[in-house]
């Protein structure tokens, strides 16, 4: 199952511009994971393998906070629905929130979601159109190095999706990555430059969106596994700390509107 499990709060106390990326990861996994799965939370912190879910920032929206937490597996997403079960009230680095209610409804929040692997699949190689917009809602850099490369460069987010995909999704892709890299197209942007400092240290990040188109020639395989691909990210996230809210993105529209944007 996917799962992007967004989470509503009010603010009761303390400042949260002072929230960073690694105090929601903190969160995640000293109360959430440690409260309602021990030993999955010891696992995961331990393990040297990709990690199978991606947290954001701390977004405010009006008088509302929220956040969310996507996973690709089923042990992850019980957590947290077994952990807002009970807790009414979170602090995170000295502020504290009241609970307001957790959704995978889409009608709540564009980025909340709820589906099985088999129909995501479905889902996005029914995807009508070759050419697609996607939001880089957060900051996205890509390790290069001892480096970080603030630039949507097609091979860069290939892979970094590829090393995320769980293996259900995997086992409907027949085409390496290189193969696909060569049917894709990264046809225009308009991205901003970012020195995130919502993390530790301050990396160099862009935001805004990107123009993708698949090629012609490209087989019905190919076509299925790119469009899976981008899909996907909407879980996975793009680049480097995808568990600590960087690079959280999603296919946002068809056309590009130059005077009123999506």
């Amino acid at each position: 199952m996917l799962t992007s499990q967004v989470i509503f709060l009010k603010l009761k106390s303390g400042n949260p511009r002072h929230i960073k990326g690694n105090h929601v990861h903190g969160l995640f996994f000293k109360k959430i994971l440690r409260f309602a799965n021990p030993q999955l939370a010891d696992y995961l912190h331990s393990s040297d393998t990709p990690k199978p879910f991606s947290i954001s920032y701390i977004y405010q929206k009006g008088q509302i906070f929220w956040f969310r937490i996507a996973s690709w597996d089923d042990l992850i997403a019980q957590a947290v629905f077994d952990y807002f079960k009970h807790q009414f009230e979170i602090r995170i680095n000295q502020c504290t929130f009241e609970l307001i209610k957790t959704s995978t409804d889409a009608t709540e929040s564009p980025w909340a979601a709820r589906i099985e692997m088999k129909k995501q699949i479905q889902l996005s190689q029914s995807f009508a159109k070759d050419t697609f917009w996607l939001e880089h809602y957060s900051p996205t850099s890509f390790k290069c190095g001892d480096a970080h490369l603030p630039l949507p460069v097609p091979e860069l987010i290939i892979k970094s999706i590829c090393r995320n995909i769980p293996a259900q999704i995997k086992n409907t892709i027949v085409e390496p990555p290189e193969r696909l890299l060569k049917k894709i197209q990264l046809k225009e942007h308009r991205i901003n430059s970012v020195y995130n400092k919502k993390n530790y240290g301050a990396i160099a990040s862009f935001t805004g969106k990107t123009h993708w188109q698949i090629a012609k020639n490209a087989s019905e395989s190919e076509r299925n596994a790119l469009l899976t691909l981008f899909h996907f990210a909407f879980y996975a996230g793009i680049g480097v700390k995808t568990t600590q809210g960087m690079g959280m993105c999603r296919i946002r529209a068809l056309t590009w509107d130059k005077k009123s944007g999506f």
